[in-house]
């Protein structure tokens, strides 16, 4: 299975082989202002296909973790851990992905507010 996450205009498109075990849905300051669903993957396991500008970054706090969003629509695409988190993870936003194909997926709820 193919899974696609597209930002709206289409210029990012995120690919990935499998559904994750399940999405993370985080309350800290950045991630419920986001309202992200995060699908949690090994970077090299990810394509991404820029189709247009591309992205941009955004760093805060930490600085273990780089949020990427489309240059054209603004959407949150993933992130990814930098050289600071002792774990490599990319995040795909499955906000991105065609709700069928997520919808029964366990939602596990990340209390990021309280670190």
């Amino acid at each position: 299975m193919t899974i696609s996450a597209k930002c709206h205009c289409g210029q990012i498109e995120i690919i990935v082989a499998e559904l994750p075990e399940y999405l993370g849905h985080c309350n800290c300051s950045i991630c419920r202002r986001y309202e992200a669903l995060w699908g949690y993957y090994s970077p090299e396991t990810v394509s991404i296909k820029l189709n247009g500008s591309g992205t941009s970054s955004y760093i805060w706090g930490d600085r273990e973790v780089e949020f990427q969003r489309c240059e054209n629509c603004g959407c949150i695409t993933h992130y990814t851990t930098t050289e600071l988190c002792p774990e490599s993870i990319m995040a795909v936003n499955f906000r991105m992905v065609e709700p069928s194909l997520y919808k029964h997926i366990f939602i596990k709820e990340i209390d990021g507010a309280s670190y």
